[in-house]
């Protein structure tokens, strides 16, 4: 049976987006290294957020708000291995009270959002009737106009048409009229005298051409011959009616010719500077100079171009380019960076900078050891501060299949946690100190933050090099690091000649599937080793919300970059 549609679906669809990209199907990102109630406390602050918007009718906000606090306390909060203690027994209660209270107001979200898109489209075909009655008159009135203009059109045709005849018919009278007015004669008859002269032209025109013909002819009698046989001369020929065109109602004049070529070149050597001139835009600070000025006190181009800001280029210019350019600049993706670390991997194993080493058992080989890793990284530590030199192989193998077993098991059923429920590390050390295995005279310090980022690493780097204020360049160190639901060993490792060495043990499967001892011969190979660590486990929703969303510390709990670290190192004697 299908849905009924309603007015609001695209709208509530469209808002739901907003939840993707912020981890696995869009729902947040729970540790299980971070303390349960630090994610109780993000979805009270998004609660109270929901009903802030829900109060004010803001039902965009309101629908987002409630739905990532639903999706969140249905979704994420029970993953966290810590949900069912019974130390969060009343903070879930009333987290699902709160839950269900979202869940019936979202749905009267959903009916006010239905009654606002009925509104706006009732509104949006009340406009669309509205333009299309403007159009049909807009229509009907150039369709008038076009009448009356062709009917116009038609009567200066006719009009010109009728004068053209009457001008045709008139013509020849009209010259010999000329002739009579030239003659001051009006009887209709040529006088003699203007005959008389007439035929005195033409003879001293025959003259002219030939004196010789004149000469021969001169006493011979010429026969008489009457004025009036000859020809007068050609009508004047009827003047063309100038052309017509349609009246011009746009109300512009007339179009001229197009230019010539010479002319529009002319044209663009004239305007040559200026146009050169606008090739690079006013920046944001010649733009606020200008209008500064302007404002003052009307100050001319040449004024404006006067002012400096600083530098010897107006405005800054260069360095306003500079910024521009930056701003264009494209966020280099994760996934070009994973392939930049990869090869820089590859490189420092090809030059035995960096070497792995196969351990003979791993993590869960035994049921005892699944999900042990929190307290076998302290446990490595432990044992590589208590002996000689370094901790051996065998002693690292002894940890994950005999020892951490019981801790887990005891640790589990002192926080009231299922059996093979990931551990909260700092649980784990609280639990070590106390059992002595871990001595608190002997920690460092602990930090943490993004571990892409290479100076929030480096800080890392330096406790487990030197400790806080060189206290360590000289002794050896141990660290638990937390990543991506997985715990890590780092121990620093003398070597001969004064050097050191920094190995990471890992207790789940390798490449051969048992857990690996991974030596770095200095620190730059350490760095690299981690940051491959590190990359190599972001699944493809990392990387996206990686390439989505800038580091923030607030949201540190959230993202998948997140790093912890605690460092212990050898107990120093008192002065």
């Amino acid at each position: 049976m299908s849905l009924v549609a309603r007015p609001s679906d695209a709208r509530r669809a469209a808002l739901s987006e907003a939840t993707k990209g912020m981890g696995e199907k869009g729902v947040p990102l729970v540790s299980n290294f971070f303390p349960l109630d630090r994610y109780f406390d993000a979805a009270n602050r998004v609660l109270e957020a929901f009903n802030t918007a829900f109060d004010a009718r803001r039902l965009d906000d309101a629908y987002v708000y409630g739905k990532r606090f639903a999706i969140f306390s249905l979704e994420a909060l029970p993953k966290h291995n810590y949900y069912e203690s019974p130390r969060y027994v009343s903070i879930r209660r009333k987290n699902k009270q709160d839950m269900t209270e979202v869940i019936l107001k979202l749905e009267k979200v959903a009916e006010w959002m239905d009654d606002e898109e009925k509104e706006k489209e009732r509104q949006r075909k009340k406009r669309e009737a509205e333009e299309r009655k403007r159009e049909e008159e807009r229509m009907k009135r150039e369709a008038e106009a076009a009448r009356v203009r062709l009917m116009q059109f038609q009567m200066d045709v006719d009009k010109k048409n009728r004068d053209m005849k009457g001008a045709g018919a008139n013509v020849q009278k009209s010259a010999l009229d000329k002739l009579k007015r030239m003659n001051g004669s009006e009887d209709g008859n040529v006088t003699d005298a203007f005959m008389n002269d007439l035929k005195r032209s033409f003879r001293t025109s025959g003259r002219r051409e030939s004196e010789t013909t004149d000469d021969n002819l001169a006493g011979e009698q010429r026969p008489s011959r009457n004025i009036n046989d000859q020809p007068l001369p050609p009508p004047l020929p009827v003047p063309l009616p100038p052309p017509q065109h349609p009246a011009n109602t746009s109300g512009h004049s007339k179009e001229l010719p197009p230019p010539s070529y010479n002319a529009i070149m002319d044209s663009s050597k004239r305007d040559g500077d200026s146009q050169t001139s606008k090739k690079i835009p006013q920046s944001a600070l010649e733009q606020a100079a200008a209008i500064s000025a302007a404002a003052a006190g009307g100050a001319t181009r040449r004024e404006h171009q006067s002012l400096r800001v600083s530098g010897s280029v107006y405005a800054n210019r260069e360095l306003e380019r500079h910024r521009r350019m930056a701003q264009r600049k494209e966020k280099v993706l994760i996934q070009a960076i994973k392939s930049q670390i990869h090869n820089e991997y590859q490189q420092l194993r090809s030059s035995k900078r960096i070497e792995v080493i196969s351990l003979s058992t791993h993590q869960g080989r035994f049921p005892d050891s699944t999900n042990g890793c929190a307290v076998i990284s302290p446990l490595v530590v432990s044992h590589h501060l208590r002996s000689r030199s370094s901790v051996s192989n065998d002693e690292i193998s002894n940890v994950i299949d005999k020892e951490c077993g019981p801790l887990l098991r005891e640790i589990r059923g002192k926080l009231k946690l299922n059996g093979a429920a990931l551990i909260i590390p700092s649980d784990v050390h609280d639990h070590l100190v106390d059992k002595k295995i871990l001595k608190q005279d002997a920690f460092i310090g602990a930090t943490g933050g993004n571990i892409m980022d290479r100076k929030h690493l480096a800080e890392f780097l330096r406790l487990l090099d030197s400790g806080e204020k060189n206290s360590h360049a000289r002794c050896r160190t141990g660290a638990a690091l937390f990543f991506r639901e997985h715990v890590v060993s780092l121990v620093k490792v003398p070597a001969a000649d004064g050097k050191w060495l920094f190995d990471l043990i890992d207790s789940l499967p390798g490449g051969n599937g048992m857990a690996t001892r991974t030596r770095c011969h200095d620190l730059v190979a350490l760095e690299t080793m981690l940051r491959h660590y590190a990359s190599s486990r972001f699944s493809e929703s990392n990387c996206d919300y990686i390439d989505k969303n800038d580091w923030d510390d607030c949201m540190a709990d959230f993202d998948p970059r997140v790093f912890q670290c605690f460092v212990w190192g050898d107990i120093l004697k008192k002065k």
